[in-house]
């Protein structure tokens, strides 16, 4: 379906009878105005549209439709008599996708039109087919995680039935223990879904603006490297840590923790399982903070490194064994940018993994 927008009616007419005479459906509007009506009652595939109208020109018009988020991607043609270079490069610099200028060639506005409504179509192809993988990773990684912790329980469920009556205490405790892991492993993935939820939803930037406080990263990365000193001791794995108690930026400190929680813990994760080493610093400036997390761990390839904040996407998975979902670092950018920030890498396979945190600092 296509917006046609002019406010000559011997103009609207032609086009709209010449495309319907193409097999196109067609709505008409004589301005912006009238236009933006009809596109809360029918979204089209693209539109065509003057600029010199009454009301609201076009571009307004054009402003108006890419401030909805449900018509942000529709194709936008501008269909005017303003043919001077200064014109037409407005139109482009704005967003269209197109500009014809009056008078026309049919032939060419048919072109035009094709080929913007054959390359929207490609575009929402490879997005359902996007989506399509991502549903998929997400069935095979969340089954797995699912069905895993579960049958711990349920297998130490299971012995302790069957030899309730001969079980001496140390067994029980090895029971009690096997199903202590497996619960922990499910309430993180529940809290992992659940705080993904709270950011997709809006409801954590909500969060962030609203009550929203200053936060000391040096007290905040200090109590979760003690939080995870245990994790390290049993990997034989050394932290030192070098962040002021002086750096302030603002936000939720229950968020600001759960990234440093996530980045330092990854860090650990994949260092060298003996003599490997962690280093979490702080540089300032500029307004800015940049925490950096750094390990010896085995690296990542170049090709893999955008790729690590995508979800339910592991890195050699198989290979290393991983657990979870595949959702820490992807959580922890979100987080960080719901906070005015960013996340960076730097890594080379075999030389370990640099993880750069970028916060406006406060006074």
């Amino acid at each position: 379906m296509i917006l046609v927008v002019d406010d000559d009616p011997a103009v609207l007419a032609s086009v709209t009878d010449f495309l319907r005479f193409k097999s196109y459906t067609c709505l008409a509007a004589a301005d912006g105005i009238q236009a933006l009506g009809i596109m809360q009652q029918h979204t089209p595939d693209l539109i065509v549209s003057d600029i010199m109208m009454p009301k609201i020109d076009g571009y307004e018009f054009y402003q108006a439709v890419r401030e909805n988020t449900a018509w942000a991607l529709i194709p936008f043609i501008f269909l005017s008599a303003k043919g001077e270079q200064k014109d037409i490069r407005l139109g482009y610099r704005l967003g269209v996708e197109h500009y014809i200028t009056k008078p026309f060639e049919t032939e060419d506005m048919l072109i035009a039109i094709r080929s913007r409504l054959q390359r929207t179509a490609e575009m929402q192809a490879a997005a359902r087919d996007g989506v399509e993988q991502m549903r998929q990773s997400f069935m095979q990684v969340v089954g797995h995680e699912l069905r895993t912790p579960l049958t711990f329980i349920y297998g130490y469920l299971s012995l302790f039935e069957e030899r309730k009556d001969q079980i001496s205490e140390e067994v029980m405790d090895e029971y009690l223990q096997g199903m202590r892991k497996g619960t922990d492993r499910l309430i993180k993935l529940v809290e992992d879904l659940m705080l993904l939820a709270t950011i997709d939803s809006g409801a954590a930037e909500k969060q962030i603006t609203q009550y929203g406080q200053q936060v000391n990263l040096g007290v905040v990365v200090e109590e979760v490297i003690q939080m995870l000193i245990p994790q390290a001791e049993a990997r034989n794995v050394s932290i030192s840590q070098d962040v002021p108690y002086s750096l302030m930026i603002q936000g939720i400190p229950t968020y600001v923790r759960d990234v440093f929680k996530r980045l330092i813990d990854n860090a650990i994760k994949f260092s060298k399982p003996v003599g490997g080493r962690v280093w979490v610093r702080a540089e300032s400036g500029g307004g800015q903070v940049r925490i950096v997390v750094q390990d010896t761990g085995i690296g990542i390839a170049p090709d893999y490194q955008a790729a690590i904040f995508e979800r339910f996407r592991q890195i050699d998975r198989k290979t290393m064994e991983q657990q979870g979902l595949g959702l820490g670092l992807t959580i922890a950018h979100q987080l960080v940018q719901l906070h005015g920030g960013d996340v960076q890498v730097e890594s080379q396979p075999g030389e370990g993994t640099t993880i750069i945190v970028s916060l406006p600092t406060v006074d």
